[in-house]
This record gives C-alpha cells, sequence and structure tokens, in this order.
C-alpha cells in the first residue's frame, strides 16, 4: 500500500467515524441505562438574555431513577425548576433537588412544568443550532446530549 492509498483509507475511516458519532445528534435520541430521552429542546433567546429554558421528555422508563443535575458550557450554571403555586402560570418556580423518574413513567419537562433553567448564558441561542450538555442522574450516571434551538 502506497502512502497516498493509505492517507485516504484514514481519511475515509476518519470521515466514518465522525459520522457514526454525529448520528444521535441529528436524531435527538438518547439512552440512558433504564430509560429513553427523547429531542431535548429550547427556544431562542435574544442577544443579552440572561436565561433560558430546556425541555426533554424521559420515557420507557424501566427502573426508578432521577435527574439530579445538568451542566454545559453555554451558561454559568443549570437549575432543575418546577412550577410554583400548583403550576399556575406567573407565580414562578421552585429551585428542585432533583426530578424524578418513576418505573413504568413518562415525565415531560415542559414551560408549565419542571423544567432546566440554563442560568447566565454566555451566548444567545439561536435558532436551529444545537448546542452540548451534560444530564446527570442519579442511577444511570452522565448522559451527554445536544439541546435544539426551535421547537418540539
Amino acid at each position: 500500500m502506497n502512502n497516498c492509498s493509505f492517507f485516504q483509507a484514514l481519511r475515509l475511516s476518519v470521515l466514518l467515524v465522525l459520522c457514526a458519532t454525529c448520528w444521535p445528534a441529528q436524531a435527538h435520541d438518547y439512552y440512558a441505562k433504564f430509560f429513553h430521552i427523547y429531542h431535548p429542546w429550547a427556544e431562542p433567546t435574544e442577544p443579552g438574555a440572561a436565561d433560558s429554558a430546556v425541555y426533554v421528555k424521559f420515557d420507557e422508563i424501566a427502573a426508578d431513577d432521577q435527574l439530579i443535575s445538568a451542566s454545559t458550557l453555554l451558561a454559568d450554571r443549570v437549575e432543575l425548576r418546577g412550577p410554583a403555586g400548583g403550576g399556575q402560570s406567573g407565580t414562578g418556580s421552585l429551585l428542585l433537588n432533583g426530578i424524578a423518574l418513576p418505573s413504568g413513567g413518562e415525565v415531560e419537562l415542559r414551560p408549565e412544568g419542571a423544567r432546566l433553567v440554563l442560568k447566565g448564558l454566555k451566548l444567545p441561542l439561536q435558532l436551529g443550532r444545537s448546542y452540548p450538555m451534560t444530564l446527570a442522574f442519579e442511577k444511570s450516571g452522565a448522559v451527554f446530549v445536544m439541546v435544539s434551538v426551535g421547537t418540539p
């Protein structure tokens, strides 16, 4: 094998690996040890916005687990938030220590319910882009996801 064909084969191998690792980000489906994570998303933000919510759905939950934290380089911190005042809009939100994922159930983080809140955004979230985030679970450990900016 000459040097030219070796480098062509190496380039093709690298391209195939990159395509394989990009697939989950395009599909917006992720699998943790005990459940399926479907389509993490956020709405676009204006330049200078300090905060933004992130929503996601967990289903096919085979064993109890709990979302205990999240992190991203996009913001100073990520908070777990839930509705105050019985879920009525305009009543603020409560800081949560975790979000339960009960076995046999389905949990959806949504605007009027529990959600992730990016605090201290470092750049605006742009429509059509995806941004990295790590979700940490009590039993399943850390799961890397891409947050898509747009509609659910």
